[in-house]
């Protein structure tokens, strides 16, 4: 099996003599489908010493560790909590005599972490951010002379990534056809989208029906946008923004278009070319998404519609494909 070597600049602590490699076929760390199979850190710790200068170590072992930190106000108010701990001892000398360091020279150790299925993904977003690391503590005897200590590590970087499954249909409408609020304002529409749970290759599609009751209604625009929420905490310190991360905007002859013939139209919101962060619910971080939907009308008209739906932006991962 081929293997690669993370790039030098994914070390936090790093280290010509040990290093880490993983499968070519995965290209990283991580195996499985977090959040829908059993997902796995897979690795190897390789080791090469020079025969000369060989290492002298009593106890090998590597550590997958996560983080997940909040820091507001100039981090004037942090939280950094670990949630995630795991070690796995490689290798141990077996001496039991007063010097129990054994000399190694080459060596490749493999390892495997289970992950638990509810952890959360790797995101980072300035003011907050969960990551992961995998380290590699050995055991070695100090060489003063050379500076030397008790202990060598080395520490990299390792992504981790959640997937969803498709989503199942979960119809969101908005309707007011002919009824007495849309006969008061002159306009009727009927607003709809399939699910509440979109990604990359499953985009927001939003149709609307749109009918004019007035023909002297002034309407300047239809406006569709995504924005995203984030909302930060420390203690009882809150810190929060929001964007569209996309939209668009109907008007012109393509409104004037829509108006006149009452037809359905489909608008679809693609993620794929947006700065788009995965739905985040956590008591410190928390990432929210929205589908806003806003009819505007001119001066002296009635009031904008403005409807709103809270959404899931998620990695949906297609199992169809997945197990073929």
């Amino acid at each position: 099996m081929a293997l690669l070597q993370p790039p030098i600049s994914s070390y936090n602590k790093a280290s010509q003599k040990m290093w880490f490699t993983y499968s070519t076929s995965s290209n990283e760390f991580q195996h499985g489908l977090l959040g829908i199979t059993d997902s796995y850190i897979v690795g190897n710790l390789c080791l090469q010493f020079p025969e000369s200068e060989p290492l002298k170590a009593k106890q090998i072992e590597v550590i997958l560790e996560g983080i997940e930190y909040v820091g507001v106000r100039c981090d004037s108010y942090t939280y950094e909590k670990k949630i995630l701990n795991q070690s796995l001892l490689l290798w141990e000398s077996y001496i039991l005599e007063k010097d129990p360091y054994e000399e190694i020279t080459k060596a490749n150790y493999p390892f495997q972490f289970l992950l638990p299925n509810d952890l959360p993904q790797s995101i980072n977003l300035g003011t907050g951010h969960i990551y992961y690391k995998v380290k590699a503590r050995i055991n070695r005897k100090s060489n003063f002379k050379k500076l030397h200590g008790s202990e060598k590590k080395i520490e990299c970087k390792c992504l981790i990534t959640r997937y969803s499954p498709l989503p199942r249909p979960a119809p969101v409408q908005w309707i007011e056809w002919d009824d007495p609020n849309a006969l008061n304002r002159g306009l009727s529409y009927y607003i709809s989208m399939d699910y509440d749970t979109f990604g990359p290759e499953h985009p927001i599609i939003v149709k609307l029906v749109v009918k004019l009751l007035r023909m002297d209604l002034n309407v300047k625009e239809i406006f569709i946008g995504l924005k995203e929420y984030h909302l930060f905490r420390v203690g009882n310190v809150e810190k929060g923004s929001k964007r569209y991360v996309q939209q668009k905007s109907i008007f012109g002859d393509q409104l004037r278009t829509m108006l006149i013939d009452a037809l359905p139209h489909s608008h679809k919101i693609d993620l794929h070319s947006c700065n788009v962060n995965w739905t985040t619910k956590r008591p410190n971080i928390n990432v929210c998404h929205q589908v806003e939907i806003k009819i505007k009308f001119g001066l002296f008209g009635p009031i904008d519609i403005n409807l709103k739906r809270e959404v899931n932006i998620a990695n949906i991962s297609n199992l169809t494909e997945i197990y073929q």
